[in-house]
C-alpha cells in the first residue's frame, strides 16, 4: 500500500516548533486526528489533561530529551507523551531536536508493547520511517534543520505490506 504524506507546522512557540504528519487525502493532520479521538467528557479525560499539561510544559521549556520515554528503535526518536506510569493513553512523536518535534497519532495501549497492537503499530511504524527519511535527506542536504524549523522537501512516499 502506498502512502504519501507531509509534515506541517502545526504549532510555534518561543522554544520549540510542533509539527505533525498530514497523510494525503485526509482533512485532518495525525495530532488533530489523536485528539478527536478523545472529545471532552470521554472516559479518558483524566489522561488527555496530563498528556496537554506534558504538551505545555515541552511548549515552554522546549522537546528536552527527558520529556519523552523512547518507543522506536535506538536512535530514531520515536518517543511517547506521556511518560508517567499508568496512563494508557499514547501519544507517539519524532524529536528531531530540543526545538523540533513532529507529532504521529496514538491511541489507548490495548497490548504489552506497540509492536503487539493492531492499533498502535502503524502510527510507531510511520514515526519510525519518517525518522529514517529525515535522517537521509539531512545527510544529502535536502532537508535543513534551522533552530526551531525543518526546510527543505517535507513530502514523502512509503509502501506498507499488506
Amino acid at each position: 500500500m502506498k502512502q504519501e504524506y507531509t509534515i506541517e507546522l502545526v504549532e510555534e512557540y518561543d522554544n520549540v516548533n510542533f509539527y505533525s504528519i498530514h497523510l494525503n487525502g485526509k482533512e485532518l493532520t495525525e495530532m488533530e486526528a489523536f485528539f478527536e479521538k478523545f472529545p471532552e467528557g470521554c472516559e479518558y479525560d483524566d489522561e488527555i489533561d496530563v498528556i496537554i499539561s506534558w504538551l505545555d510544559k515541552i511548549a515552554e521549556k522546549g522537546a528536552l530529551e527527558r520529556y519523552f520515554r523512547p518507543e522506536g528503535r535506538y536512535g530514531d526518536g520515536v518517543g511517547v507523551i506521556p511518560i508517567d506510569v499508568g496512563n494508557k493513553v499514547r501519544l507517539y512523536c519524532l524529536r528531531l531536536s530540543d526545538k523540533i518535534l513532529v507529532f504521529g497519532n496514538g491511541g489507548v495501549k490495548d497490548a504489552a508493547s506497540w509492536e503487539e497492537s493492531l492499533e498502535l503499530a502503524p502510527y510507531v511504524k510511520l514515526l519510525i520511517d519518517t525518522s529514517r527519511f529525515i535522517t537521509s535527506r539531512i545527510s544529502d542536504g535536502s532537508v535543513v534543520l534551522v533552530d526551531k524549523e525543518i526546510v527543505g522537501n517535507l513530502n514523502f512516499t512509503r509502501y506498507e505490506k499488506e
